[in-house]
């Protein structure tokens, strides 16, 4: 029967690719300091992926941490204005491990104040406007 199209075998169904590795990018927790390395404790226990903001990529957006598709490093570093304080961005985390995130740095005392989840709408923003926009609702907020 040349032409009809072949069945597929039972159990190949298309798997979509998963998307990046979970992640948590900080800023403002020194990895050496008892709180930084608590966080970053807390965050491998859970297999999530923590990355250290440096100075130079605040210009960069939000996604580029994450690695998402599409978003690359600015082209140029950095020069503005550092942001003051701790921050802590979560990538690719589910809402259960959002909940287990808070729980256990909590449990730890390591509870860090200003932070966000990376979302359609924040992931464009560069690092440094993200941070200050959440430290400013923060701050508000108290």
């Amino acid at each position: 029967m040349a032409g009809r199209p072949k069945k597929k075998a039972a159990g190949s169904k298309k798997v979509k690719p998963s998307g990046p590795a979970a992640c948590a990018v900080l800023w403002g927790l020194d990895p050496s300091g008892e709180k930084g390395a608590a966080v970053r404790a807390v965050l491998r226990e859970m297999g999530v992926v923590a990355r250290t903001a440096t100075y130079e990529r605040l210009g960069d957006p939000a996604g580029a941490f994450a690695r998402l598709v599409g978003f690359r490093p600015a082209p140029v570093d950095y020069a503005g204005p550092a942001p003051e304080g701790e921050f802590l961005l979560l990538c690719g985390l589910t809402d259960a491990q959002v909940g287990e995130f808070l729980a256990r740095s909590r449990e730890a005392g390591c509870v860090v104040g200003p932070k966000a989840l990376l979302t359609k709408a924040n992931r464009a923003w560069p690092l440094f406007r993200l941070i200050e926009a959440v430290r400013v609702e923060h701050a508000s907020s108290a």
